[in-house]
């Protein structure tokens, strides 16, 4: 890791800058560095603010206290090829201009930057909504949420009034997206057991899922949603679509139809944007803030800046449609830029960006799941042991990157 001397004398002459350690950024990282060995006058510079990069689809797993938070952060030392210098600081701002990267450590100059600072959680613009419910977008988040279950059971145990200890005990989750339906299921299947420990009867607990559209899971075929509701519905989740959120107040979500959804614990998992950051760059915005790029992924208007991930504004030229915010194409946008890099550097035509859809899955609770790849869905124990399978091997591609070979390969 660098400190702020050397990330301040970083030149723009010959350096790749990424930043970003998340799943695309990462990626790139991983990717370019063999491409690199033909080119010993580039530097690639990997630029964030944690040491460590997050496997965000087990979020929800830390957050419903089944696994610890450490086990989702992976130190980047023990990802990182040599040939890649890391230097771990806050990313404040872009000298377009100047092609120099902003950071609390000094400005770090670029030929060629890669955009893949993630996104934030979407309040859209709901009023209370930020400041009242707990995210879920990072390992620190999840704890939070943990830590914020305990508590509101703990308090619940103590309250001596029924209907203030009903409250107390129920977890509110907004957005019936995977992470909704993933935080809902883990937290209805693990309460019960949490709650005697609290002195709690063990149906006390309750979670609430709150969807603002007419179905979880949306854009998901009919029968994979029905499937994911019937789990949710056996392990005792209340799950409201078409129930949209007017404003979130203390004592609860008020919704559009006037009603008032009350718990002890509120999550927000309804959507993601762009950062402030980039929201602020000048750069050209798209969907949600997220950057506009053409189809190898550059900033329309800034050929030298690339864009991948959730930062990404990204139309599939199939459906029209942006691409959604979602690991698997984060992944793939990564491996695009790499190779587009790689291009560059050997003067090879650029590759257009292609999305390859590997199908979907989600987890429903500690045991079941349901799964739609190649036309067919699933649901039940193979498909949660399927999402462990996705996991484990997503953790194992990236250490075996490290010691990627491209002439093997």
């Amino acid at each position: 890791m660098e400190d702020a001397v050397n990330a301040s004398t970083a030149g723009s002459s010959g350096q790749i800058v990424v930043a970003g350690a998340g799943y695309a950024g990462l990626h790139v990282a991983l990717r370019l560095a063999a491409k690199l060995r033909n080119h010993p006058e580039m530097e690639l510079t990997l630029v964030d603010r944690h040491g460590y990069h997050q496997v965000i689809t087990e979020l929800p797993r830390v957050a419903g206290g089944t696994r610890a938070a450490d086990a989702v952060r992976i130190p980047l030392q023990d990802l990182l090829a040599e040939r890649v210098r890391f230097v771990q600081t806050e990313i404040s701002g872009f000298d377009l201009p100047g092609r120099r990267l902003l950071t609390d450590a000094g400005p770090i100059g670029w030929r060629r930057l890669v955009l893949a600072l993630g996104s934030r959680p979407n309040d859209f613009d709901i009023p209370g909504l930020a400041e009242r419910t707990l995210s879920l977008y990072s390992a620190d988040d999840a704890e939070r949420v943990w830590a914020a279950v305990s508590q509101a059971l703990t308090a619940a145990a103590a309250a001596s009034d029924p209907e203030r200890q009903r409250r107390l005990a129920t977890v509110v989750v907004g957005g019936g997206g995977a992470t909704g339906v993933e935080l809902a299921g883990e937290l209805a299947e693990i309460l019960p057991q949490v709650a005697s420990r609290h002195g709690l009867a063990p149906r006390r607990p309750a979670v609430q899922l709150v969807e603002a559209g007419p179905t979880i899971l949306a854009g998901s075929s009919p029968q994979l949603t029905d499937k994911a509701a019937r789990i949710l519905s056996d392990l005792g989740v209340q799950v409201r679509t078409n129930a949209m959120i007017a404003a979130a107040a203390a004592d609860g979500f008020r919704l559009t139809d006037g009603q008032l959804v009350q718990g002890g614990v509120f999550v927000w998992a309804g959507g993601v944007k762009a950062p402030e950051l980039v929201a602020d760059s000048g750069l050209p915005a798209g969907h949600n803030g997220r950057v506009k790029v053409d189809r190898y992924l550059r900033v329309l208007d800034h050929p030298d800046i690339y864009a991948a991930g959730d930062v990404a504004s990204v139309t599939d030229p199939r459906t029209g449609h942006v691409l959604p915010p979602l690991a698997q194409v984060a992944l793939e946008e990564g491996e695009t830029v790499a190779r587009n890099l790689d291009a560059e550097l050997e003067g090879r035509p650029l590759e257009a960006f292609s999305f390859h859809d590997k199908g979907f899955v989600v987890s429903v609770g500690t045991r079941r799941g349901v799964a739609g790849i190649a036309g067919i869905t699933t649901g039940g124990r193979l498909a949660h042991l399927l999402k462990d399978a996705i996991e484990w091997e997503y953790r194992q591609s990236v250490r075996h990157l490290r010691g990627w070979d491209p002439i093997a390969r």
